[in-house]
Formats: C-alpha cells, sequence, structure tokens
C-alpha cells in the first residue's frame, strides 16, 4: 500500500501546506512550476537554493495520473516535514537532508547536486577512479 494512495487532497492545498511549512522552517523564498515531464518546487533557505521535481504520472489513464499526481505531492508534504523538523531539532543538518537537491550554478552544467553526482557514480563504478572535483563556474 503507497503512502496517500487513495488521498483526495487537491494538488493546489499540498503546494500552499508546503509553503506554509517552508515558511514555518525559515525558507525565505518559494516556488513551483510546471513542465510535460513533471512538477517541481524551489525554495532558498539560508541563501541555499534547493529543487525538487514530481516526475508526472502516465499510467494512461487520466483518472488515474490525477490520483497519483495528488499522492505524489503529498508523499512531498510529509518529506519536507520530516527532513524539515529533523534540521529544527538537530539531529541532522539541512545541507545533509537537501543536498542532492541543492542547486548547481549554471555555469557547471548541471542542475543540480544530485544530477552531478548521479553521472559522477556511474563512472567511478566502471573506472575506479574518484570523479573531477565541482569547480566554480567550471574551471579546473
Amino acid at each position: 500500500m503507497s503512502y496517500a494512495e487513495s488521498t483526495s487532497v487537491p494538488v493546489d492545498r499540498s503546494r500552499a501546506e508546503i509553503e506554509k511549512i517552508l515558511q514555518k522552517y525559515g525558507a525565505t523564498e518559494f516556488f513551483y512550476g510546471t513542465s510535460p515531464k513533471g512538477e517541481g518546487i524551489g525554495f532558498v533557505y539560508k541563501n541555499i537554493p534547493i529543487k525538487i521535481g514530481i516526475p508526472m504520472p502516465k499510467t494512461g489513464s487520466d483518472r488515474q495520473d490525477q490520483q497519483e499526481r495528488r499522492r505524489l505531492w503529498r508523499v512531498l508534504v510529509i518529506a519536507l516535514k520530516a527532513k524539515l523538523e529533523l534540521v529544527d531539532s538537530r539531529i541532522t543538518s539541512f545541507e545533509d537532508e537537501f543536498l542532492a537537491q541543492t542547486c548547481l550554478p549554471k555555469a557547471s552544467g548541471y542542475s543540480t547536486v544530485g544530477d552531478w553526482a548521479k553521472e559522477q557514480i556511474g563512472t567511478m563504478i566502471s573506472t575506479g577512479k574518484m570523479p573531477k572535483l565541482l569547480m566554480a563556474g567550471g574551471q579546473e
């Protein structure tokens, strides 16, 4: 059984709840967006830009896709609450909880640390070598 699989909470209500949660824990900026690939949110916390994507469901049934979309937004609500409470309670750091979703400078060629790391992990495994470190502005 998937979390919130039968939720009737509309996506806009989940987004509003997320914005309220982020404000409560000190985020200074918030945005959300959509594209053919999916939806997502972004926010800034202590000058750290964060981006979290939600893949667009494609089951072939509009009704099922809308249900899955509502479910995924509810999953994001609970995940953000948990992560931010861990940080607020000093169990872990913000950087540890949101490392993969941290945005990189445009010049790096990658969107987030996670996007960069996924590629590097494959290279490390296949070559047995450590990747080049991230450099400011893509310089070496």
